[in-house]
């Protein structure tokens, strides 16, 4: 149980960012307030296809810095998949009519802003207006950032009590599967080899980390230095260990009988 004397150390260190700057997008208002806005997102997804586990939401919050008009700055941002499956970027922000949308697809030019989301998404919305385009650049997705009360979080989303051996034993499971996928996407791109090697070093530098969250964002952040290309795909990593552990809740001989279940 490395992570029993962490919970006094000084919080995670200044990360350092390996950002990837996007094409334009589209922009559109729609008179939803911003929860509503996203809320209608998430269900047309969900008439594209199925969570691919129930507590793991089809917009995930992604990393990303904004570098456009700060009138218009997002204050949401979540990373998603179109009907057909390729990653879509997309940004809420408040606006007086209610909020401000921006579709980012990967790639460039202005024939890929022709969504068929955005009509099914107006079918939903009435009130939703296309508005024109960011520009190329105004934003850039980074590495996502993990939640401090994610170990927390997901003991409570569990059940479980907030005992510090619990903590310990959670932050610990999600680290190692949190290392799992890094090791693939490594060894896909280069070879096993070399996701065995940086395997090693992720559990070398675990001992050093601070806090019960700070390994689980050193996997994402070396993930995001090491090739900005997989910064779309690794933008769901924290979130779809945690839902993947959340799934196995109640289930003979998983991971959480070995927690103390006291009070649940």
């Amino acid at each position: 149980m490395g992570l029993f004397s962490r919970r006094e150390k000084p919080s995670r260190p200044t990360r350092a960012v390996s950002p990837a700057m996007l094409g334009s997008g589209r922009k559109l208002t729609s008179s939803l307030p911003l929860g509503n806005a996203v809320q209608c997102l998430e269900d047309l997804m969900d008439s594209y296809r199925n969570r691919k586990y129930p507590a793991l939401p089809h917009l995930v919050p992604a990393g990303h810095i904004w570098h456009g008009d700060p009138a218009e700055a997002p204050a949401a941002v979540y990373a998603s998949e179109d009907q057909a499956g390729d990653f879509l970027l997309l940004t809420f922000a408040r606006s007086g009519r209610g909020t401000l949308l921006g579709v980012f697809p990967l790639g460039s030019g202005p024939a890929r802003l022709n969504l068929p989301l955005i009509g099914n998404l107006k079918t939903r919305d009435g009130s939703l207006s296309s508005v024109g385009t960011f520009p190329e650049g105004s934003i850039a997705l980074a590495a996502p950032t993990v939640p401090d009360s994610f170990v927390e979080d997901t003991l409570t989303a569990a059940g479980y009590p907030h005992t510090v051996e619990n903590l310990a034993r959670l932050a610990d499971r999600l680290f190692t599967m949190t290392v799992t996928k890094g090791y693939q996407f490594v060894s896909n791109i280069e070879s096993e080899a070399a996701g065995r090697r940086q395997s090693a070093a992720w559990q070398q530098r675990f001992e050093d980390c601070a806090t019960l969250v700070e390994p689980l964002q050193m996997v994402v952040d070396d993930l995001a230095a090491w090739n900005t290309g997989c910064l779309p795909y690794i933008q769901d990593i924290a979130p779809r260990v945690q839902s993947i552990l959340l799934d196995a809740v109640g289930h003979e001989g998983s991971f959480w009988e070995t927690l103390d279940g006291s009070g649940r």
